[in-house]
């Protein structure tokens, strides 16, 4: 069972959300882990002994943490510890989803990059313990987060203030917010999946322009649909459950800036490290040599949040390298153009980024940055023409909602017409779960 699944959104989500909002106050915690573990043993059967020895572990460090306080050295190699034992089970699990085809992180991950950012906190102050199981088994393994994030930081997850009673509006919020995410990842990013590898396929019997240019911007598409639409059923189901998640993605491909971009491309993973790793090793002096070093591993390692592998290490190194020039050579010029171009040229890198991004082997992101400068390769081929002829709405479709043209209607609409708004939003939610039980039929 699948947080995209019909099993999920017809059966498990509305059992869950009558036995946690029936549960008294005091147990509402504990019924939302109960309910969290629950998620896990269905959709990951195999890893759930993983997962419940993994935040039982986890609990057991924060305990002895506390518990050693007055203690500085103990408390430092447990903190040692900690870190040292989740690297490892990044690293695995990293390992684990290369040999079984995926490229996001799933629940033992999540919850370790969750538990460094936690152990750091506390050790410096800077949070408060989690003394009750649930609530820290909340925290860290809340289910709604375990398939693609959002990061949270004991900072940025809220408590809504409805949380621990029934609330019609924050529910049906919430159920919306799920809706759309789920839509963007059914109607959407699913479709992109089948149209990129038809693409590729093409592209390995004769690459072109258009062919080229068109792979990358689907499967830009395709991450950002699936990514944010998981980051928005996350935050929905958050918001039922009485928390509010951080937003995770803004619309990074209208971006002015390749800087503009790493910030609006999965905003809480790059907060972390931004927070963890940038933070700390700044100085007052804020040297060239400092800022560059800096940049690079900050994007290095947001690229190895999606696995320890060759391609994602360049695309990093790629996206550091463009942040680098722009700060040192391109900010004036990128703050007096105007913003279309400003976006243009951003759109442009960041689609030869997805080159590398995408790329199964090294060898071959040269002929396909060729192919896209048309060095060799003619226009359009036949098959990418009919190709897009196919596939036509879902092109079109994907192209407008990867800009914030909607979501500015929205939110406008939202506040200047609060009650169209909710009729609006219940009529696209019922459309949309009608197009999204019919194709995951």
């Amino acid at each position: 069972m699948a947080i995209n699944s019909l099993t999920f959104l017809y059966f498990f989500l509305p059992a869950a959300l009558i036995i946690f909002n029936l549960a008294p106050k005091k147990f509402k915690s504990a019924v939302l882990a109960a309910i969290s573990a629950a998620f896990v043993l269905f959709s990951e059967p195999e890893l759930f002994p993983v997962f419940s020895l993994d935040v039982l572990l986890q609990y057991g460090i924060s305990e002895a943490m506390f518990r050693s306080s007055e203690k500085p050295k103990t408390k430092r190699i447990l903190l040692i510890f900690a870190i040292a034992f989740n690297a490892a089970a990044i690293i695995a699990f990293s390992i684990r989803n290369q040999l079984t085809g995926g490229f996001a992180p799933f629940a033992a991950m999540v919850i370790s990059f969750t538990s460094i950012g936690y152990f750091v906190d506390v050790y410096k102050g800077e949070a408060e313990y989690i003394r009750s199981f649930a609530d820290f088994t909340v925290f860290t393994a809340f289910f709604g987060k375990l398939s693609r994030g959002p990061l949270v930081r004991t900072a940025s997850i809220k408590k809504l203030p409805e949380g621990d009673k029934f609330s019609l509006s924050e529910t049906g919020s919430g159920l919306y917010l799920f809706i759309r995410g789920l839509a963007k990842y059914v109607i959407l990013a699913v479709p992109l999946v089948d149209i990129h590898e038809r693409l590729v396929a093409a592209n390995a019997d004769e690459i072109s322009v258009m062919g080229a240019w068109l792979d990358m911007i689907v499967f830009s598409m395709m991450i950002f649909f699936d990514l944010s639409g998981f980051c928005d059923m996350a935050r929905g189901l958050g918001r039922c459950f009485g928390m509010e998640l951080p937003k995770n993605f803004y619309f990074p491909f209208q971006s002015p800036s390749v800087g503009d971009f790493l910030d609006r491309f999965n905003m809480t993973v790059t907060g972390f490290f931004r927070h963890y790793i940038y933070n700390v090793l700044r100085n007052d002096r804020n040297s060239k040599p400092q800022f560059i070093v800096n940049t690079v591993l900050i994007c290095m390692l947001c690229g190895i949040w999606f696995g320890i592998k060759m391609n994602y290490i360049f695309w990093g190194l790629y996206i550091a390298a463009f942040i680098i020039i722009e700060e040192f050579f391109l900010k004036k010029l990128l703050a007096n153009i105007p913003h279309i171009l400003a976006r243009a040229y951003t759109f442009a890198v960041t689609m030869f980024s997805m080159t590398i991004f995408s790329a199964e082997e090294i060898g071959s992101i040269v002929p396909t940055f060729k192919a896209m400068f048309g060095a060799g390769a003619q226009i359009i081929t036949n098959e990418v023409s009919y190709i897009i002829s196919q596939n036509m709405f879902v092109l079109l479709t994907g192209a407008f909602f990867l800009i914030s043209a909607f979501s500015i209607f929205i939110r406008f609409l939202s506040k200047k017409a609060p009650a169209l708004y909710s009729a609006f939003a219940v009529f696209e939610s019922a459309v949309l779960l009608t197009l999204i039980t019919a194709m995951l039929l």
